[in-house]
């Protein structure tokens, strides 16, 4: 018999990472998650698994999670914390709070000490910074002084490209933009790289780390979703590998090298394809219950879709939402974006909910419960079950290793 190894699943979401590691053969001990919408579809789909709801860092919802474990060993740790972090291109705040969410990850995997641990984050993050731990009291307060007047000259720009400023906004304004870039260098002069605090708090728990960006369709997604992914181990003489790819962009053009070390010989296959996941969706009717749900498009919208080539953008400024899918390519990686989804290769419409999970690997069984903007929300969200998968399979055939 197959020994039955245990996972604990944080920051779940909906459970497109249970779902991997459930098709990998894994038990689910318990899942964590805060967001409504996503607990009501982890636990609709997941009957079997104790879900802890609630704010992880609360000391109530991590004793909870503690208590429904109950001394029963755990094998990996998985989950996708939300790390917020700092920015020049966009608006995040580096004294953004949720950016410590990655901490309480860790806190619990030094309560547990799991043989491994799974991390998922945005690609993203490789580019993201916080302030520095070793910073002094006086130059704590002073550079959140400085992140807050950096918000509020943010604040005010958003103001007056919608409305025109008060007087006393105005100046206000005048004096921050005139100190804009002196706020921003000493910003910046406090914050170093995200993924080396990461990776330090994971090492001060004795924890070897290793990372690296995978790709959704290198595994069968069909979907070219890049994902940065931490790999921990509590064994430290286990060398860490990531899982071998089983799809390729282009057979033709993989090396003998990836043949060897990441495929396996003549296992791997190309790319899924938009319509090869999407084909057999063409003559499904509208249906609630499957999350088959169209949307109903004004006539000069549905002109615009029509004027839409494959590979184009029905909106030429929008760089990842309302693209028409290529049918012969996998999809671009599948966001939330509040509804603005893909545009069908075939027909003048956006992809339904029930499309766009398939895009993400869901099997059709899985439903999700919610309103449909909130139903995008957690496909946007969700780790690629296939993907998920095949790391698990790549966690057992370690576990096995060390047995």
């Amino acid at each position: 018999m197959n020994k039955k190894y245990t996972a604990i699943d944080l920051f779940s979401g909906c459970g497109g990472f249970s779902q991997g590691f459930l098709k990998a053969g894994f038990e689910i001990l318990a899942a964590s998650e805060i967001w409504e919408p996503a607990v009501s579809s982890y636990k609709y789909n997941h009957e079997e698994v104790r879900v802890i709801e609630g704010d992880i860092t609360s000391p109530d919802i991590k004793n909870g999670l503690y208590q429904a474990i109950d001394g029963t060993r755990v094998n990996v740790i998985i989950g996708g914390p939300p790390c917020q972090g700092y920015s020049i291109a966009g608006n995040r705040n580096p004294d953004d709070p949720r950016g410590q969410l990655y901490l309480d990850f860790v806190e619990i995997i030094e309560h547990f000490k799991p043989d491994f641990f799974v991390m998922e984050n945005v690609k993203g993050l490789l580019h993201m910074k916080h302030v520095n731990p070793d910073l002094k009291q006086k130059d704590l307060k002073k550079f959140k002084e400085n992140c807050e007047k950096l918000q509020r000259f943010k604040d005010l720009k958003r103001f007056g490209a919608q409305r025109e400023l008060e007087e006393e906004e105005q100046e206000e304004y005048n004096a921050l933009k005139s100190k804009h870039a002196q706020i921003q260098s000493d910003i910046n002069a406090n914050l170093i790289p995200l993924i080396n605090k990461i990776l330090t708090k994971f090492k001060e728990i004795n924890y070897k780390v290793e990372w690296q960006v995978l790709n959704s369709a290198d595994y069968g997604v069909s979907q070219t979703r890049e994902r940065i992914i931490f790999f921990g181990s509590k064994h430290e003489n286990l060398k860490i590998k990531f899982p071998r790819k089983t799809h390729t962009k282009n057979l033709e053009q993989t090396s003998i090298k990836d043949y060897a070390e990441n495929m396996g010989n003549d296992k791997v296959k190309k790319w899924t394809t938009a319509s090869m996941v999407l084909k057999k969706y063409e003559n499904w009717a509208e249906n609630a219950e499957t999350n088959h749900l169209f949307t109903k498009h004004k006539k000069e919208f549905v002109k615009k879709l029509q004027d839409t080539q494959i590979g184009e953008n029905v909106y030429k400024n929008y760089s990842d939402a309302w693209w028409r899918l290529d049918p012969d390519k996998p999809a671009r990686t599948v966001k939330e974006n509040h509804g603005g989804v893909f545009v069908h290769y075939k027909f003048d419409r956006v992809c339904t909910p029930r499309e766009l999970a398939a895009l993400q690997s869901f099997d059709d069984d899985f439903i999700f419960q919610g309103t449909k903007s909130s139903i995008l929300k957690q496909i946007g969200n969700a780790v690629p079950p296939l993907m998920a998968k095949a790391i698990a399979e790549h966690v057992k055939s370690l576990l096995k290793q060390i047995e």
